[in-house]
């Protein structure tokens, strides 16, 4: 039997939950511990909005350790699977940079790069000022996304030059997905040319961007949104599933990595 995929879609993954989690196990729940050992650190409160919240992994594991978290994402397919497999959790509608829950949280989160498709400075500013709007005073910010300086890095420049391959089995059949990235320096974006081989399908091309951000840019971001910097790091790497649960917290600021992810207070 052939395996359902929806194809005529602006994000292949985004659209086709059960393959985005083919790819992405997380087996470990790695980002949800990262992130409730983050909140208890931090002493946050209950109240958690998920920003981006994908499958939903993250804001069940909270509710089930005795949070109040809600999530947000602008993908129907990703809201229809998180409502299905995570019934007692709250999934709501919503663009990171044009929401009014009419509310505010204890702490907000936003990962896996979701904040890279702010693609103009005026996004990013709506975005801020919208999680900030949406944040008591003292409340808890932590964005998780791809590492700008990590492309200064001889690895990666090796990305920039080399051709990316992942595999996984999916409902029995082989699917690679082939990435080419490049940048275009003038604006900061970073261009995802990805190539789907599914077994029995015709190759399925994607042009995807993200907009990269370095360190110090992203802190004047913040500031000017009325956030206060209280980390800035690429390690551990929850996103990649590089967190020891039993470590005490050592955060790197070596910025050499794949990610760049902070944490900041609303001020």
């Amino acid at each position: 039997m052939q395996i359902k995929l929806k194809t005529d879609t602006e994000n292949f993954l985004h659209t086709n939950p059960a393959l985005y989690l083919a790819f992405y196990r997380d087996p470990n729940l790695c980002t949800a511990h990262f992130i409730h050992a983050l909140l208890a650190e931090y002493k946050a409160g209950k109240k958690v909005l998920d920003i981006g919240s994908g499958l939903g992994r993250e804001v069940a594991y909270l509710n089930s350790m005795g949070y109040e978290a809600t999530g947000l994402d602008n993908s129907q397919e990703m809201l229809s699977w998180a409502k299905e497999h995570y019934p007692a959790s709250p999934f709501v509608y919503g663009d990171q940079a044009d929401f009014s829950l009419n509310q505010q949280f204890d702490a907000l989160f936003c990962v896996g790069s979701t904040f890279l498709y702010n693609f103009s400075n005026e996004a990013v500013l709506s975005s801020l000022q919208c999680f900030r709007k949406h944040l008591h005073n003292g409340g808890l910010l932590y964005l998780d996304m791809r590492n700008a300086a990590f492309f200064l890095t001889k690895e990666g420049q090796r990305w920039l030059t080399e051709d990316l391959a992942e595999q996984t089995i999916f409902e029995d059949t082989v699917v690679t997905l082939k990435t080419r990235f490049s940048i275009d320096l003038a604006n900061q974006i970073l261009q995802r040319d990805y190539s789907w081989t599914v077994t029995g399908w015709p190759p399925i091309i994607e042009h995807l961007r993200h907009r990269l951000f370095f360190p110090q840019e992203l802190t004047n971001y913040l500031s000017s949104c009325s956030f206060r910097l209280l980390q800035i790091f690429d390690n551990p790497t929850p996103h990649a599933g590089k967190y020891d649960r039993q470590s005490p917290f050592v955060f790197s600021n070596e910025m050499l990595g794949t990610r760049m992810q902070v944490i900041a207070q609303a001020v």
